[in-house]
């Protein structure tokens, strides 16, 4: 009686084990696709810089962008163009996201809008990006990098 309680026992551990092993590959999920999304692991400090025109007139970003009693890793310093990326620890790539830097000076910005210049509210008006001297159309979306140059201009 002894040995076929053990036996119960060794087997239900057993199959315990192979189900939580199944369980623990299946939800570690594509681990390539999450690896790609991983920017650094150690924290960044980098800079772009963005430029917004208007009907051809340049667009003052302010200076204390994202600086304050929390400073947020995304912000402005002076009202020079550069936006400070500055992470501690992990890094992803949705945390570069240059939308990210216009939730924090809570303007809007989007494929169809800039600011509160939006096209369709002015007949035949544009809103075309360039990234680095390229025409990009990730808008919101584009995740920045270091020594990036971004124009976003409305006409």
């Amino acid at each position: 009686m002894k040995n076929k309680t053990k036996n119960r026992i060794v087997g239900s551990v057993a199959v315990i084990l192979v189900i939580l092993g199944f369980w623990w590959l299946f939800s570690l999920g594509d681990s390539s696709e999450a690896e790609a999304k991983v920017i650094s692991r150690n924290g960044l400090h980098w800079h772009a810089t963005l430029e917004i025109l208007i009907d051809g007139k340049a667009v003052e970003i302010p200076a204390s962008i994202g600086l304050g009693v929390v400073h947020n890793p995304v912000h402005t310093h002076e009202a020079d163009e550069v936006i400070h990326l500055e992470f501690q620890g992990l890094v992803i790539d949705k945390n570069l996201a240059l939308k990210n830097f216009f939730d924090v000076w809570n303007e809007k910005f989007d494929s169809q809008c800039v600011l509160d210049k939006c096209i369709g509210a002015e007949a035949g008006k544009m809103l075309t990006m360039t990234v680095n001297g390229e025409p990009n159309v990730e808008f919101e979306n584009y995740i920045m990098k270091d020594g990036d140059e971004v124009i976003i201009e409305y006409k």
